[in-house]
């Protein structure tokens, strides 16, 4: 699979957040401070959203965090403030596609609202800031899955306490 093929399948499966309210009266850059991003409760509710549909772990289990406190907190604690930018920048991106797909996508059907997104991202590049917003939402989305006890616990066989050491083993 391209990138672009990629990115429009990521677009796509996050175009029901284009039915919910936008961000749009604050912009993310504006929370920047200090190199560090600390987002408002519409803007995290947002990104709970996205996230949400790039993976969807509603009713999972209550042993997996929000991802959107994961999110925050892996971009502030082990980003650089470029990579933060970045990432602010790209989240502003995504807002615009989304608000300006969803005043078209008003009056028509979901399935005219899908190619309409496709055709629209077709027609021009990505913004490198747009795609690393979304590769970063999705790779750390994954990342709190994969880290939960939820995970750790019934998918794989990881165990808190270590196994007895056994000293005299034949080879």
């Amino acid at each position: 699979m391209d990138r672009r093929e990629a990115i429009q399948t990521i677009l796509l499966a996050s175009a029901s957040t284009v039915f919910l309210t936008g961000c749009a009266e604050r912009n993310v850059l504006d929370f920047l401070n200090e190199g560090q991003l600390d987002l408002n409760r519409k803007h995290k509710d947002y990104l709970s959203a996205i996230s949400e549909s790039i993976l969807p772990l509603n009713g999972v289990s209550d042993q997996i965090e929000a991802p959107v406190n994961f999110i925050l907190r892996m971009l502030n604690d082990c980003r650089t403030t470029e990579d933060i930018t970045l990432y602010a920048t790209g989240f502003e991106q995504y807002k615009l596609l989304m608000s300006t797909a969803k005043e078209k996508i008003k009056s028509m059907d979901p399935d005219t609202a899908i190619e309409m997104i496709r055709s629209s991202l077709a027609q021009e590049a990505p913004q490198e800031e747009l795609v690393y917003f979304l590769q970063q939402t999705k790779q750390l989305s994954i990342q709190n899955l994969k880290s939960s006890a939820y995970y750790l616990t019934t998918k794989t066989d990881y165990q808190l306490i270590p196994e007895a050491y056994q000293a005299c083993v034949d080879i």
